[in-house]
């Protein structure tokens, strides 16, 4: 039986993982409830999700650089 309460070790992983794939119910309800509780991992996970926007934008193809070009 899986615990409800999650570790800092955990919530780290689990915000990792997220970014890879889909998390399951109980893996968001978890996480959700531990960054209720800390701060730490509260601001671990906006700076994953940071990073996570910052990359999508670099993946982005650059619709005003390519015009700029033709």
């Amino acid at each position: 039986m899986m615990r409800v309460k999650m570790t800092c070790k955990e919530a780290h992983r689990v915000v990792s993982e997220g970014l890879d794939r889909d998390l399951s119910l109980f893996e968001r309800l978890r996480l959700r409830l531990h960054l209720r509780i800390c701060d730490a991992c509260t601001r671990f996970n906006g700076q994953m999700a940071l990073l996570r926007q910052a990359m999508r934008k670099l993946s982005a193809p650059d619709d005003a650089a390519g015009q700029e070009r033709k």
